[in-house]
């Protein structure tokens, strides 16, 4: 354990921005169950059959979407880190601590990681449920009075929502770690090439069984319930299809980016400089991308159901009574990846301002990477939205035209406007901060 915590302290200034994720997740994903539950005891006391059911249905949206988006975020964000450490743990291979022991300090450090993010998770998580549910109230919903209290069970489920996230995204990295060889983790300078593990194969299996299972009723059958029962198979085969590309990240996202940018017209040095970089450091390109990916493909899917259900809207603050804290961890693992690899970032630009580079083309082809990660999201979330709009229009047998038609363009803009203005305004900061940077000083550090 003194291993465990001084390894922690001494890279406390990586582990803080996965900390940082880990928290938000776990409090955002603690705090949507804390007010699902809350939601439906206040109906059921209040004898309210009606208002139970919408709990019910409007929390289990909520939650799912939640907690699914914490754990992808999280666990990437914990991957990334132990992936950037994996010289230092060749280094203690070779100065004789055994491999099994490497994994499981790597795995104990993960379990204080949770267990301390979930701590701080428990003042957090009632804040998160009662904004939760004065949002619901706002949207019309009557919750009989219902209030966020701290019960003593919250305490296990921010734990829990702390702990898990963390052991999933590093569990295979870190038996990657036990095995690697020494030399090759301090030869190879680009990121390993990612392999799909037995979990991840089993999953993607799983929810490839999803996607035929819920697009075959619901475009290929006539079904009792109509229209809306197919547009709901429709909807739930577009939500397997979307975490499946997630979940497969470094062979769908990483060909997209390398596709577009091969295309870009641009052949200065700085693009070059940084279409290079985000090929090289793949699993930093697809941790930083996921985030952002994750929260526009989901917008769509939603607006586009909105915009094909009767009755419905597809205004934006009618998709964040949803996906509100989804955005929330999204945009803090985006942000908290982009500060991750701060280091990273410092010293390849100290290498290229070595070999030669003016500053100024150190500060564009670093902003030009935030130009690539929002683009890469941006371009997927499209992809996304097409596939999406064209199977939910077929389960509601309209033309696919009317429901591209019938979104709201103006909102779906702006979101990718902010995404690209995120990523470039935090890289911008983070290259005005490298400019500052003695090379040599960067190179030694």
């Amino acid at each position: 354990m003194r291993l465990v915590l001084s390894d922690i302290r001494m890279r406390a200034s990586m582990w803080w921005w996965t900390f940082l994720c880990a928290v938000v997740g776990a409090a955002c994903s603690a705090g949507s169950v804390i007010a699902m539950f809350t939601a439906v005891s206040a109906s059921r006391a209040a004898g309210d059959a009606r208002m139970v059911s919408a709990s019910i249905a409007l929390g289990g949206n909520i939650v799912f979407f939640t907690v699914l988006a914490a754990v992808g975020v999280v666990a990437s964000t914990v991957g990334l880190t132990l992936t950037s450490q994996r010289r230092d743990h060749a280094l203690w291979a070779i100065l004789g601590i055994p491999r099994e022991r490497i994994r499981s300090i790597l795995r104990t450090e993960l379990v204080v990681l949770g267990v301390a993010a979930g701590a701080l998770a428990v003042p957090l998580a009632p804040l998160v449920a009662g904004a939760a549910l004065d949002q619901w109230t706002t949207k019309g919903l009557d919750l009989h009075g219902a209030t966020a209290g701290f019960q003593v069970w919250h305490i296990g489920l921010s734990a829990l929502s702390g702990v898990v996230p963390c052991l999933l995204g590093g569990w295979g990295v870190t038996r990657r770690a036990a095995r690697t060889p020494e030399m090759r983790a301090f030869r190879d300078f680009s990121d390993p090439p990612a392999r799909p593990g037995v979990a991840r194969g089993v999953l993607a299996l799983c929810l490839l069984a999803g996607v035929l299972g819920m697009w075959i009723p619901g475009l290929g059958f006539e079904l009792e319930g109509g229209v809306e029962q197919r547009t709901a198979f429709a909807f739930a085969g577009d939500l397997f299809l979307i975490c499946l590309l997630l979940l497969m990240g470094p062979w769908v996202i990483t060909p997209l980016m390398r596709f577009w940018t091969a295309i870009v017209p641009l052949r200065g040095v700085a693009w070059h400089l940084a279409v290079q970089a985000c090929r090289t450091r793949a699993a930093r390109s697809v941790t930083t991308v996921l985030p952002f990916a994750l929260s526009l493909s989901f917008v769509g899917l939603f607006m586009v159901m909105a915009n094909v259900m009767p009755g419905s809207t597809a205004a934006l603050d009618d998709v964040l009574v949803v996906l509100g804290w989804v955005f929330v961890v999204s945009w803090v693992g985006g942000l908290a990846v982009i500060a991750l690899v701060g280091r990273e970032r410092t010293r390849d630009s100290a290498l290229v301002t070595v070999a030669g580079a003016r500053p100024g083309v150190v500060t564009r082809s670093t902003v030009y990477e935030g130009v690539i990660y929002a683009g890469t999201a941006v371009i997927f979330g499209a992809f996304t939205l097409a596939v999406t709009s064209a199977t939910i229009a077929a389960g509601a047998r309209t033309s696919v035209v009317r429901v591209l038609d019938g979104l709201p363009w103006t909102t779906l803009g702006l979101l990718a406007g902010v995404t690209l203005g995120t990523t470039c305004l935090a890289l911008a900061l983070q290259a005005a901060r490298v400019s500052r940077t003695v090379a040599a000083r960067a190179l030694r550090s």
